[in-house]
């Protein structure tokens, strides 16, 4: 009898949630009708589920596809589409429109940042990126006088130290090699030089690359740093996907398929936790002490002064929020870089002609080759001259934007203005199309993605060749003024990266250096390949907190 009971019950909640899931998503369609599109999405896409379901789902052809870049906005003939998350009835509106993108990012009171989505990052406590309002004022507000030029000159001389020493690694493998050159894993090592970077100019953590590849730990830890680092980030999906409870209920019960993954995933972050503190202590007791000239990182300078602090709210940090930007600005200051060089370098392998333009720049700085110690009047006097290798870099970043889709919620009705194209037979453009502008009407509850991919490849800001590899496209000239607005790569508006320059300024000294050292050669086994196929192995991706590459590997050949 009782489990009739509880069968009516359950059949009547599923009819309710069913009707009013209809309802709502009739109402949604009421909210699209006058912008294209329509589709209805299953899964929210600006959620953790829909990165780990990425390029699988939703399939090529339909809205929230991952990798359909610009397609679905010249199948439709519109840089604004709809859809509809069906399991809500929230309307979305995707927009590839540089200049209704710049209306959503400088209107912080209508469209603000999706708060929910980045919860999951909050995982040592509340951080810069995942609070919102006067609490992410606060935060921004401690660490954005860190990034400074002073402390970008710092960037630079740290990055020429490591990078030298990643030049004796190479040469000393190139050695046991039969090709003439070093076969180089991309990721990994650059994976490892962009976190020495960002522990010592952000962190005061400095040390060189053969201490720092020695895995046995220091005492008082189980593992060492960069292991106890790269393990939190590979368990970091299951550290934001499951609830605290059950890791709770794990060290009681044993779940199959989960109590192993899940008493991993505790240990690496307990591991993270444990020499994040000993950075932290160490510069609480210089900062007591009143040695902070001491304290080259102005970044963590800051943030131990704020937790320190006995003034007011607005300038303090509690020790989980200073423990959570710690972890946050590790995270977010080695991977995205690290991942867009590895694009990078593999790009410079398979456009040669490009390689050559580095080169060339590269030689007139340093034509008795790349210094083994930078001064820190380096910085100034060097990055003006590296005019393209730094385009490089920012075109890397248009192709192969670290974060693909940025989420806004709309708090008040409001309008934004689009524009309707129509796109040749083929689906291509071999001119830039013609367009009209339009007005889409956005309601309170919808929500805006900024879709980056999408805006960074559409043809009205960039040209008919939107998709094709080409760092002119960031080269001022007299005819010609890149698109500013319609790039996206480190966000836009007020919340855009504060450590955007921290990260052009190591990037554009890591791709010079390199190529005024060596030849960058596609690796022996795809030799034989078309470019196309060679493109297609060397530069695959995952999606995943950031864009990853999954064979980006070269091989360096000295040159002469």
């Amino acid at each position: 009898m009782l489990w009739k009971l509880v069968l009516s019950f359950a059949g009547l909640w599923l009819v309710k949630y069913a009707a009013e899931t209809l309802l709502a998503v009739r109402k949604a369609r009421q909210a699209i009708r006058d912008c294209p599109g329509g589709e209805i999405l299953w899964t929210h896409p600006f959620r953790t589920f829909s990165i780990i379901l990425g390029g699988n789902f939703p399939f090529p052809g339909h809205m929230g596809y991952y990798f359909a870049k610009f397609s679905i906005y010249a199948q439709y003939g519109s840089t604004c589409l709809s859809s509809i998350v069906f399991s809500d009835g929230t309307p979305l509106f995707w927009l590839a429109d540089a200049d209704a993108i710049k209306v959503v990012t400088t209107e912080r009171l209508i469209f603000q940042k999706d708060v929910e989505a980045y919860e999951t990052l909050n995982i040592y406590g509340p951080n810069m990126v995942g609070t919102e309002g006067s609490d992410w004022k606060r935060h921004r507000g401690v660490a954005k006088p860190a990034f400074n030029e002073a402390n970008n000159a710092y960037v630079w001389t740290e990055t020429i130290r490591i990078v030298n020493q990643w030049f004796d690694q190479i040469d000393s493998n190139a050695k046991e090699e039969t090709t003439g050159g070093a076969l180089v894993n991309l990721v990994t090592d650059l994976t490892q030089i962009t976190l020495l970077v960002i522990s010592s100019a952000g962190f005061g953590r400095k040390t060189s690359l053969s201490e720092d590849s020695k895995t046995e730990p220091p005492p008082g830890h189980t593992v060492a740093f960069r292991p106890a680092v790269l393990s939190a980030i590979d368990h970091l999906f299951v550290k934001i996907l499951t609830p605290n409870w059950i890791y709770d209920l794990s060290e009681f019960i044993f779940i199959p398929f989960m109590s192993k993954a899940l008493k991993d995933t505790r240990e690496s972050f307990d591991a993270l936790r444990r020499h994040m503190l000993d950075v932290i202590s160490q510069a609480r007791a210089w900062v007591a002490s009143g040695k902070v000239e001491k304290m080259d990182a102005a970044l963590l300078r800051n943030l131990v002064e704020a937790n320190m602090s006995q003034e007011s709210d607005y300038k303090s940090l509690t020790d989980e929020e200073l423990l959570s930007n710690t972890f946050t600005f590790l995270l977010a200051g080695h991977e995205t870089s690290a991942h867009t060089l590895s694009y990078a370098i593999t790009l410079l392998a398979l456009y040669p002609e490009i390689q050559q333009k580095v080169f060339e720049e590269a030689f007139k700085l340093w034509p008795n080759g790349v210094p083994e110690v930078a001064q820190s009047s380096a910085y100034k006097e060097s990055m003006p001259q590296l005019e393209y290798a730094t385009a490089t870099f920012h075109e890397t970043l248009r192709l192969f934007p670290p974060v693909s889709r940025l989420g806004k919620p709309v708090h008040t009705d409001t309008t934004l203005k689009a524009r309707r194209f129509i796109p040749e037979p083929s689906g291509k453009f071999s001119s830039v199309p013609k367009s009209e502008e339009f007005e889409v009407t956005i309601p309170v509850g919808s929500a805006v993605l900024i879709d980056v991919f999408a805006v960074q490849r559409n043809p009205l800001h960039w040209g008919v060749d939107a998709d094709e590899f080409k760092p002119e496209h960031f080269i001022d000239t007299e005819t010609y003024r890149w698109p500013r607005d319609a790039f996206l790569a480190f966000s836009g508006g007020a919340r855009s990266c504060i450590g955007q320059r921290f990260a052009v300024t190591e990037s554009t000294c890591i791709l010079a250096s390199l190529v005024r050292r060596y030849e960058i050669l596609v690796p022996d086994d795809v030799k034989h390949l078309s470019f196309e196929k060679q493109k297609d192995i060397l530069l695959d991706t995952t999606p995943r907190v950031t864009l990853t590459p999954n064979n980006a590997r070269v091989v360096l050949r000295k040159r002469v």
